[in-house]
């Protein structure tokens, strides 16, 4: 049993570039590698393998004519221009979620966001889980302190989340949001009492999701680029060894980012085992 299916096997002196871009183009993921004197197309199911196949052959009885484009962007490190409809509302919410505390100087509406009750009077969180409001767990990814904290968050949202969106769909983004979500908000408050917010720690969990993914799906692997996962990881470590303190950049949730990086990395394992069909 092999984990992918082979459908070209073929000369090292067959050039498949023009090939390969005709099935990027029409949506069918493969991956092309050298064994021995051979090169291997591989895809992920039986049904592109019979499509990949009757295309080849298609191309070389003379059927079927290759009109040579730009070669796709997939890795190149640019902000990407579309993305799907679940990114658009995240980004959104986490833009009001930003503008909020500006706009509500009393803080009314913002202690209805946090994750600890915020008791008005006082100015003090109380130590109390939200037993009775769920929703706690899920907003305070929308709260967002400051300009450059939305504006990173927004950036690493919609290039990431987008990424994952028009691959494997809305649906699929957003049960990994919520999910992410959940877990490093519950993991960063049973560290401390404290008012905390972003999208920071699901921005991680979506960079866990893809490294575990394109780790075992190497065929539909994501276009990240390997610098951008590297510079991101840094960051962590980091901010987890408190050199943001010493720039006077303030605190920082480590506990949100550590785990919803290890969420995200569980999730795109499980992802990938359930892509996973048999030969």
């Amino acid at each position: 049993m092999t984990e992918y299916f082979i459908a070209l096997d073929l000369p090292l002196d067959e050039d498949l570039a023009d090939f390969s871009a005709l099935l990027w183009q029409q949506g069918v993921a493969h991956h092309i590698a050298e064994e021995g004197n051979r090169q291997l197309l591989r895809v992920g199911d039986a049904q592109q393998q019979e499509q990949v196949r009757a295309l080849y052959s298609r191309l070389k009885t003379g059927e079927l004519h290759i009109e040579r484009r730009s070669a796709p962007t997939r890795s190149a490190p640019v902000l990407q221009r579309r993305s799907g409809p679940v990114v658009w509302v995240l980004l959104l919410l986490s833009i009001a979620g930003a503008l909020l505390p500006q706009l509500d100087r009393s803080f009314e509406s913002v202690a209805l966001l946090t994750f600890y009750p915020l008791d008005l009077e006082s100015g003090q969180l109380l130590a109390q889980w939200p037993v009775g409001e769920p929703w706690r767990l899920l907003t305070p990814m929308f709260l967002h302190f400051g300009l450059m904290h939305i504006a990173f968050n927004g950036l690493w949202l919609w290039e990431l989340g987008g990424m994952i969106e028009r691959r494997q769909g809305g649906m699929a983004l957003l049960g990994l949001v919520l999910l992410v979500a959940a877990a490093s908000n519950m993991a960063q408050a049973m560290m401390t009492v404290s008012l905390f917010g972003g999208m920071s720690g699901v921005i991680y969990g979506l960079l866990g999701y893809i490294l575990a993914w394109n780790r075992l799906r190497p065929v539909e692997a994501f276009p990240l680029v390997r610098g951008v996962a590297t510079v991101m990881l840094i960051w962590l470590l980091v901010c987890m060894a408190g050199f943001t303190r010493l720039l006077g950049l303030g605190e920082i949730a480590n506990t949100a980012h550590f785990s919803g990086l290890v969420m995200g990395l569980l999730l795109g394992v499980a992802a990938a085992f359930l892509r996973r069909r048999p030969v």
